[in-house]
C-alpha cells in the first residue's frame, strides 16, 4: 500500500507528502497511513468476513479495468511490443468484464455500499490535490474518455440494490434476472468505453510519463 500511494503521488496523483522515505527508501508516510486507514477499516464491520469481503469487492472492482484497458490497448496500439498476445482477446476481454461485475454484484449491498464510500473518499482526495495544488505534477485527465465512468459507478450500484443481493424485500431483478442485467450492462459499458477511449498518440505520451516506483529503488 505504501508503494501504491509513493507511485500515485510521483505521478501527481496525491500529495507530494507521500513521497517522503527514510534513509532505507522506504515511503513511511505511506506506510504510516495505510496503518491507520487499515485500523479505522475495522470500525464498521461487525467481523473479520466482512472485511475481508469488502477488501475482495475493491479488488475485483480495481481489475475490471484490467479487460478495458486490455480492449483499449489491443484497438489502439495493435503494433506495441508484447512479450505475449492473448488468442481470442477480442471476446475474451469483455467476457472478463461481465465476470468481474458479477462478482461486485455476489458481494451483495452491504459490502457494495461501503465499497461506494471509499471511493467517493477517494475522489475526494483527487479533486482536493488538484484544487488546492498538493502536488506540482498535474497529470492530464480527459474527462471525455472517462464519461462512462460515472455510468458504471452509480449504474452498478443500482443493479445491486435492486437485484436479489441487495436490501429489497421485493427486488426488482430477481435472482438470474440481474445477472442477465449485470452481464448486458456491462456490455454497454465496455463498448462504450472503448469507443471514447483515448487516441494513440495520446495513450503512448501518456505511457512514456508515468514513473514506476521500482525505478528509484524505493523499498
Amino acid at each position: 500500500s505504501s508503494r501504491v500511494s509513493y507511485g500515485l503521488s510521483r505521478n501527481g496523483y496525491v500529495p507530494t507528502a507521500f513521497e517522503r522515505t527514510n534513509k532505507r527508501g522506504v515511503p513511511w508516510v505511506g506506510l504510516i497511513t495505510a496503518f491507520v486507514i487499515g485500523c479505522i477499516c475495522f470500525l464498521p464491520f461487525p467481523s473479520w468476513r466482512s472485511l475481508v469481503g469488502l477488501i475482495t469487492s475493491a479488488s475485483v472492482l480495481m481489475y475490471a479495468g484490467a479487460p478495458l484497458s486490455f480492449g483499449v490497448f489491443r484497438n489502439r496500439l495493435p503494433d506495441a511490443h508484447r512479450p505475449y498476445r492473448l488468442p481470442g482477446g477480442s471476446w475474451m476481454s469483455p467476457l472478463a468484464f461481465i465476470v468481474a461485475n458479477l462478482l461486485i454484484l455476489w458481494s451483495g449491498w452491504t459490502t457494495d455500499w461501503k465499497l461506494g464510500v471509499a471511493i467517493l473518499i477517494g475522489y475526494v482526495i483527487l479533486v482536493a490535490n488538484r484544487v488546492f495544488k498538493m502536488n506540482p505534477i498535474t497529470p492530464q485527465l480527459d474527462l471525455r474518455a472517462a464519461q462512462w465512468l460515472p455510468v458504471y459507478l452509480v449504474g452498478m450500484g443500482l443493479i445491486v440494490y435492486l437485484s436479489d443481493f441487495g436490501p429489497l424485500k421485493h427486488p426488482w431483478f430477481p435472482l438470474w434476472w440481474d445477472m442477465l442485467a449485470t452481464g448486458v450492462f456491462s456490455l454497454i459499458i465496455y463498448y462504450w468505453a472503448m469507443a471514447v477511449a483515448l487516441p494513440a498518440e495520446q495513450i503512448q505520451y501518456m505511457i512514456d510519463q508515468v514513473v514506476v516506483p521500482e525505478e528509484e529503488e524505493v523499498l
